[in-house]
């Protein structure tokens, strides 16, 4: 676990912790610019910063995983012997139940008592699990996008597989409704011809079919369609390096956050789950067609060591549920289901709202959300 820390700028009113998500921020740069990402209210706590285990600058998963990131997913199982090989891999060491338990001993040690929290996609699963199951060590809880803990992570890869497929289509739609967009005209036709000469490896600059599908769910993730387009147009035209750069399978620490994620991901699934999601996956009718990582990381999975605390039966504790805690999600969130979101807020008897945003994450990123979050950390 990394900890990163910056003091109040006044009189502390107590102390923030932030977790952030596997994409995104990381937790020296939540902490570096605190204002940023949860607004001025942030200048009144002791801000703690925490990289979950697992999260590339804390604990990485000990051996390389670039092939499922950048590679057919036959390589998965290559991957996951590799990684089985590792003698100090513990394969139950990267999980949600391992992260809350670090978390309490943060907050024993630092002596701050109850704190506020706010996290983000991975980082608010973490959050919410803690709530849940230690709920006087949280006073003030913000969750943007959580998966829930309390149910079957088949049932969240099915639910976040739908709502990827959605996006899919909100995409195209943006561009054959916007005369900017460079497949304005024909864009099915147009993608669809990119993707022929992708399976057929009629590419340059190391693109694949996992490229096309990064590159599309970074962007759903993003909001930003009109580079994701752009890149796509220069594909046509044979030219690949736009769309591998908007996948990022080249950027600084690529490698180190896929293997977090699957760390996280193989920490958090039973085997069981892990085969049940390969076989969802695979008679899973996408609209248009697929996108984001599919089954990969369950196939690296089911190589590895079972889980010892596999996700899925995190229940509430006496005083978790109707607590001070605001769940949001983007009310067209294409990489976090908002059906599950709601579902998972109203189950704990949590406020939830949806904020109309074209992207995945609100906090921080919208500025009235983010205004919102800023009094509510203050009590207002």
């Amino acid at each position: 676990m990394g900890v990163y820390s910056r003091k109040a700028a006044t009189p502390s009113v107590g102390t923030l912790v932030l977790l952030p998500d596997y994409e995104g921020p990381t937790a020296r740069d939540l902490a570096t610019m605190p204002t940023v990402h949860v607004g001025s209210a942030a200048r009144q706590f002791d801000v703690v910063a925490v990289s979950p285990r697992g999260f590339y600058d804390s604990t990485p998963l000990p051996c390389s995983l670039v092939a499922p990131y950048i590679a057919p997913e036959e390589d998965a199982s290559a991957a996951s012997t590799a990684c089985r090989s590792n003698e100090s891999l513990n394969a139950s060491s990267y999980g949600v139940i391992e992260s809350v338990a670090d978390l309490e001993t943060l907050v024993t040690s630092l002596g701050a008592g109850s704190v506020s929290v706010v996290g983000w996609g991975r980082g608010a699963t973490i959050a919410a699990a803690w709530k849940l199951m230690h709920p006087a060590s949280v006073s003030a809880l913000v969750l943007d996008s959580p998966d829930d803990p309390g149910i079957s992570q088949v049932k969240v890869a099915a639910l976040n597989r739908a709502a990827q497929d959605a996006g899919v289509s909100t995409a195209m739609a943006w561009c054959t409704s916007h005369i900017s967009c460079p497949l304005f005209e024909n864009a099915a036709k147009r993608v669809d011809l990119v993707m022929s000469r992708i399976r057929e490896g009629r590419t340059n600059a190391g693109a694949t079919m996992a490229t096309f599908r990064l590159a599309f769910l970074n962007t759903l993730s993003s909001g930003d369609y009109g580079a994701l387009f752009g890149a796509l147009a220069l594909a046509e035209n044979d030219d690949y390096a736009r769309l591998v750069e908007v996948a990022d399978v080249k950027a600084s620490g690529a490698t180190s956050r896929v293997s977090s994620r699957i760390a996280g991901t193989c920490s958090d699934l039973s085997a069981t789950d892990s085969e049940a999601i390969i076989n969802d996956d695979a008679t899973f009718e996408e609209t248009l067609f697929r996108v984001g990582h599919g089954d990969t990381f369950p196939r690296v999975c089911i190589g590895m060591p079972e889980s010892a605390d596999p996700l899925g039966f995190v229940t509430a504790a006496d005083g978790a549920r109707g607590s001070r805690v605001q769940v949001f999600v983007s009310s067209t969130d294409s990489v976090t289901s908002p059906a599950m979101v709601q579902a998972f807020a109203k189950r704990a008897d949590w406020k939830f709202r949806a904020v109309k945003a074209n992207r995945h994450l609100v906090v921080g990123r919208d500025r009235a959300t983010t205004a919102w979050v800023s009094g509510f950390l203050l009590g207002s």
